[in-house]
């Protein structure tokens, strides 16, 4: 088989099977420039099925981030939105309810989470776009990166 010119730039293997119990799997990742070399993000898909209480403590990445959060049954993303979830975000924990699709601008160095999945009607679509090659956060005053399954520790991420 012939290598195309450009297909250094097209990936298809982004499926991971779903590590959390609340999440219908399998999910999608893009972990960035360890899949394709010189991408300069990470992104997951997830599809939340039960309440989950994720990321208990805050933690800081060094790019932005943006949380994406969208009702997870086609074709209308917006309408099948029916769920209660739980952000916190900056330094003194201001809380906010997610109770309808919503985007997340986190800048870097911004404090965010815990993140409370507390009420699930209908599956959610969740998503996390950090512009870094390499999934990194700063957690208790610990570092943590995460290359995909069987590669690195993203650290304490849930406590079930």
């Amino acid at each position: 088989m012939v290598e195309l010119k450009y297909q250094k730039y097209v990936f298809t293997d982004f499926k991971e099977g779903s590590n959390l119990p609340a999440v219908a799997g399998p999910q999608a990742y893009f972990r960035g420039a360890r899949q394709i070399p010189g991408a300069n993000m990470n992104m997951g898909w997830q599809l939340f099925v039960k309440p989950i209480f994720l990321e208990k403590e805050p933690h800081t990445h060094d790019a932005d981030e943006y949380l994406i959060f969208l009702g997870g049954q086609l074709p209308d993303l917006f309408s099948s939105f029916e769920a209660e979830i739980d952000l916190w975000l900056g330094e003194e924990q201001e809380k906010y309810l997610i109770t309808k699709p919503t985007i997340v601008f986190i800048p870097k160095g911004f404090p965010h989470t815990p993140l409370n999945f507390r009420k699930i009607v209908k599956p959610v679509l969740f998503s996390a776009l950090l512009l870094t090659p390499k999934f990194t956060k700063r957690m208790g005053g610990k570092d943590y990166s995460y290359d995909g399954p069987n590669i690195g520790g993203a650290g304490p991420v849930i406590q079930v």
